[in-house]
């Protein structure tokens, strides 16, 4: 009896301690539940809203970085907040963008030491205003900004005030008046700094990375008291700097109807065509976007066509017409500053859930494959339509056109030159085309090859001839009859 008894004793503790290791395990998963629980809602939090109908300034994709870092990264002077303070270059110049920031306050305020400026709280009214366009311009940019509002803040004012008075130092340095039509300040600038380095400074601000939006510019030059002849709105001051430097033989197709996000995006209206409309109806229409691939330039002049450059009143790059055998393309002017500035619209365009409209991946795109060879280049260059400024030969201008599209994505309007393209293929397939074309690629392609064909041409007609006057000379001359 007493070892049942004990026999219970220890069956009913032995239950017991199972219920327990049972309960401890369930308690345990538990609390690991929880505690995922909370990781997880803590990161949930940490997760920025999304703004896919305002952000506009991107991180330039790894696989297009990695084809020309420095077309992509600011050398000189940053604005915005991605590389805020991040190399020591930049770091040093802050002092030049704080003497442009000075300069602004005493056109706004129409002081001239900066002594009165704080005084009288001008600083501080500029930044009450600039307040309320904090919230407004984090949503433009396409990641979290970890930057408290105080120092973003101050970045926006700084950078912003900064790129006006450059725009207004370049536009009265070129002002064919020479009158004022903005405040007169004794400039607090080092102009020996801005004449070294204003070729630098131009291209740092054609970076997707280097961008403040639009808006704040455009408020910040509302400020600025102007004489009724200066520009009326950011818009124009910016076209006029444009006008006087990379794009002076073009414009944008409607001025005063675009709506710039930032820099980049006002340079992306400059290959926008005036018939945009009706080609993106077309291309919504259709089903398939084959692109039709056009033949090189060299094809192209082999089966009789002629490329001629376009006439000064074409105001796009766009504006390539094939007609009557004649093949007009717009000038284009290859410098130091085209490779980042395409490389940089590219980029822009890379991202399709914003950027609509776009025609700078179909444009590069037909030069790519119009321009395969050196050849390409220097037939184009004959003809006035390349003017090659980068110090370089024809084939690193080919080999820059052939490099600029890859891993960019595809646009919507990336059969935009498909009629011309059907055009000039379909001529240069014609028979009496292609076997022009053959001839010249064959017989014609260099200088001596075309002189060794004249020259057997030349001796062939001097056999015949000679055959023929053999020929009459072996035939007995007719006797007069007698009368």
């Amino acid at each position: 009896m007493e070892e049942n008894g004990q026999q219970e004793v220890h069956g009913v503790s032995n239950q017991k301690s199972n219920n327990m290791v049972e309960i401890s395990v369930v308690d345990q998963q538990q609390l690991v539940c929880d505690n995922v629980v909370i990781s997880i809602e803590k990161m949930l939090d940490q997760v920025p809203p999304t703004h896919e109908n305002q952000c506009s300034i991107y991180r330039v994709p790894k696989q297009l970085r990695e084809m020309n870092p420095k077309a992509y990264a600011p050398q000189l002077i940053s604005i915005g907040p991605f590389h805020y303070h991040t190399h020591k270059n930049l770091i040093a110049n802050e002092q030049y963008k704080l003497q442009g920031f000075i300069n602004y306050l005493r056109r706004v305020y129409k002081m001239e030491s900066l002594e009165q400026l704080v005084r009288t709280k001008s600083v501080e009214d500029l930044v009450k205003r600039a307040q309320s366009w904090v919230e407004e311009a984090r949503n433009c940019y396409a990641e979290t900004i970890n930057m408290n509002d105080e120092d973003f803040i101050k970045m926006m004012l700084v950078d912003g005030c900064f790129i006006v008075e450059f725009f207004i130092l370049d536009f009265e340095e070129y002002n064919e008046s020479h009158e004022s039509l903005f405040p007169q300040i004794e400039n607090n600038v080092s102009m020996s700094f801005y004449k070294e380095r204003i070729p630098d400074i131009d291209e740092d601000l054609i970076k997707l990375e280097n961008q403040l939006p639009f808006f704040v510019l455009q408020h910040l030059f509302d400020l600025i008291p102007k004489h009724k002849d200066a520009p009326n709105c950011f818009k124009q001051l910016t076209y006029e700097y444009l006008t006087m430097g990379w794009l002076e033989n073009y414009e944008p197709s409607d001025i005063l109807s675009i709506k710039p996000k930032h820099f980049i995006d006002f340079l992306s209206f400059y290959l926008v065509p005036e018939h945009q409309y009706e080609h993106d109806q077309k291309s919504n229409d259709e089903e398939e976007w084959n692109i039709i691939i056009p033949p090189s330039i060299t094809e192209i002049c082999e089966a009789g066509v002629t490329i001629k450059k376009a006439d000064k009143n074409t105001k796009c790059l766009l504006n390539i017409r094939f007609e009557n055998g004649i093949l007009e393309i717009p000038p284009l002017h290859i410098d130091d500053y085209f490779e980042p500035m395409m490389r940089n619209l590219l980029a822009f365009e890379h991202f399709p859930v914003e950027v609509k409209n776009t025609y700078v991946i179909p444009y590069l795109t037909f030069m790519d494959y119009l321009i395969i060879t050196e050849k390409d280049v220097n037939l184009l260059v004959k003809e006035k339509i390349i003017i090659n400024d980068i110090g370089g030969s024809d084939r690193e201008v080919s080999q820059l056109f052939n490099n600029l599209c890859k891993f960019v994505s595809s646009s919507p309007n990336d059969n935009y030159f498909n009629d011309t393209s059907k055009a000039l293929r379909d001529h240069c397939d014609r028979r009496w085309n292609k076997a022009k074309a053959s001839l010249k690629h064959n017989y014609f392609n260099t200088p001596w090859a075309a002189i060794s064909v004249s020259a057997a041409t030349f001796l062939l007609v001097l056999t015949i001839l000679q055959t023929i006057f053999s020929a009459i000379s072996a035939f007995p001359k007719s006797k007069p009859s007698a009368p």
